[in-house]
Order: structure tokens, then sequence, then C-alpha cells
């Protein structure tokens, strides 16, 4: 899980560059600046989606049901 996410990450930090040096030309193509966007947009929400199942692993099963860490009988 580790090794995809670091793949993740650095596929992200890829796709950020190309679309820092298309935008730094001189006129840069608007369709593959948005296309660029729209891929890095879903890889960091690949990203956020294994870390927060790495999170709900590692977190014990009771912690999950309870709204702010309060017990649900103290919620009135």
């Amino acid at each position: 899980m580790k090794q995809l996410l670091k793949a993740l990450r650095a596929r992200h930090a890829l796709v950020a560059n190309k679309i820092d040096d298309e935008q730094r030309r001189p006129q840069p193509d608007g369709f593959r600046v948005r296309s660029l966007k729209k891929i890095k947009l879903r890889l960091k929400e690949q990203i956020a989606f294994l870390e927060r199942s790495e999170t709900t692993r590692t977190t014990p099963a009771t912690d999950r049901f309870r709204p702010f860490g309060r017990q649900l009988s103290t919620i009135r």
C-alpha cells in the first residue's frame, strides 16, 4: 500500500510540473492544462482515499462509531 501511495504522489508531482511548464509557455494550450488538472485532481482523490483507508484500518472499530470521540449515550 505504501508503495502505491509513493507512486501516486510521484505521479502527482510530475503532473503538477507539467502543468507549470505548460502555463509558462507564451501561449499555453488551455485544453492540455485542463486535462492535466483533471488528472492531478483524480490522483489527489486516489491518494486521499488510500490515506483514509489506511487510517481506518489502524483505528479501533469502537472509535469509528463515536461522533467526535464521545460515547453515543452522552449525546442529548
